[in-house]
């Protein structure tokens, strides 16, 4: 193990391109623009924590999801994708019992005192929450942690839909299971992360995110069951054919604070379930919905019926998309594509938000899509959570300058991400 002055002269020399490479490919500007990222990175835990501490870097990946939206929390199916943009951590034991994390662009340094298990009035909804779930879920998993200090930078766009939160949860996830030789593989991580965003956080969301930055690549997962969801690894080359690129633009619309409007979709689908005797969707078949529907619509409202049968639908296209990937059909995973995109709008309704009609910025960025893109080999949809962050497009190589152009010229200079795909999950690197 290194200390933090050794590992940026050995990055500066360019000892490790090699697992650089591996993450972020050979391009010579992106190699050059990560050795400086991780420089920074750990000249900015000296900083905070001092000089001289032997140190681990780990990685965390954003995903893009590439279908099943608002399904994993019903038991259904989810197909996500890690990408290149990821969150780097420093890391050093300590001996005190507290964990201090400070991450670039928030001006507040976690603390936490790894004493105090349970959640703590007032930490809900800040990384802090996170943090301490995490530790929690290690020890109700049987693990012996202690403290560590860390320092983060991540360039996964913040409340964007690329899910910055699952890159820190799983981040801080890996410090942990490396730092204390905890040996859980991904899934258990990710179930670990899960946990800490539903009790400590208060965000009842399911797993999707976690499970792709944790395991890389393209994955499929079954959620039947939840505490053990089946998850079948895609490698990240089969996505894309020759000539076509993959595009997220941030609209500059946060969705961090609404987190209300995600969890009414859950609730209005769980409440639909309850009337027919389950839980969730995932436990209700299809035709005992349809066939209970007039019930429905009076006893939840005509929302939670059209989220609904968004729910069916949405999971049936979730398989399709899988065996269209499989078997090398981009043009039929690229309808399905189009048609989640459009369901999202007109069943599931998370594109904007119905208390602030004023600002639709993914609406505009899928009507801008689709001016540009209709009639090619493309397509355009909504992901993530919704009601605001990011829009997905997959672009032919021919009309990627003009996208591109579009994109930044209504939401502004670096808006829109050429997104390369990241067969790897969250590991240490140095």
């Amino acid at each position: 193990m290194a200390t933090s002055a050794q590992l940026r002269e050995q990055i500066a020399a360019g000892r490790w391109d090699g697992p650089l490479a591996a993450l972020y490919g050979t391009a010579p500007q992106e190699l050059a623009r990560q050795r400086a990222r991780y420089c920074a990175a750990l000249e900015q835990f000296e900083l905070y924590f001092g000089p001289g501490r032997q140190v681990q870097v780990y990685s965390a990946p954003g995903r893009a999801e590439l279908g099943g939206n608002h399904t994993d929390h019903q038991h259904g199916y989810g197909l996500a994708a890690a990408v290149t943009l990821d969150l780097v951590a420093v890391a050093a034991r300590n001996t005190d019992g507290y964990v201090r994390v400070k991450s670039r662009g928030f001006n507040k340094l976690d603390v936490i005192d790894l004493a105090t298990a349970e959640p703590q009035e007032g930490e809900s909804t800040h990384s802090a929450s996170l943090i301490r779930g995490i530790a929690e879920g290690f020890r109700t998993a049987g693990k012996a942690i202690g403290g560590f200090d860390a320092y983060t930078a991540s360039d996964v766009l913040r409340g964007s839909g690329l899910s910055s939160s699952a890159a820190f949860e799983i981040g801080m996830a890996c410090i942990w299971n490396g730092e204390y030789a905890c040996g859980l593989d991904a899934r258990a991580l990710a179930g670990i992360c899960q946990y800490a965003e539903n009790t400590y956080f208060g965000k009842p969301s399911g797993q999707l995110d976690q499970l792709a930055s944790a395991v890389g690549g393209v994955i499929f997962a079954d959620f039947a069951d939840p505490a053990a969801p089946q998850v079948e690894k895609i490698h990240a080359d089969g996505l894309l054919p020759p000539g076509m690129t993959l595009c997220v633009t941030d609209t500059r619309g946060s969705h961090s604070e609404l987190t209300g409007e995600f969890a009414a979709i859950r609730q209005e689908m769980e409440a639909v379930a309850a009337c027919l005797g389950g839980k969730v969707l995932g436990q209700v078949p299809e035709t005992d919905f349809w066939a209970a529907l007039p019930r429905l619509r009076t006893a939840c409202g005509d929302r939670a019926v059209l989220r609904a049968i968004h729910y069916y639908e949405e999971n049936a296209r979730t398989l399709a998309q899988r065996r269209a990937l499989l078997e090398k059909r981009f043009a039929d995973f690229a309808a399905l594509v189009l048609e989640s995109g459009r369901a999202s709008f007109a069943l599931c309704q998370n594109v904007y938000c119905a208390t602030d009609v004023r600002h639709q910025g993914l609406s505009v960025a899928l009507a801008l899509s689709q001016s540009i893109l209709q009639g090619s080999s493309g397509a355009w949809r909504m992901q993530g959570g919704g009601f605001a962050g990011t829009i997905q497009a997959y672009v032919p190589e021919t009309l990627l300058q003009r996208y591109h152009t579009a994109m930044e010229r209504v939401f502004g200079p670096g808006s829109c991400y050429v997104l390369r795909l990241r067969e790897q999950g969250a590991r240490q690197v140095l």
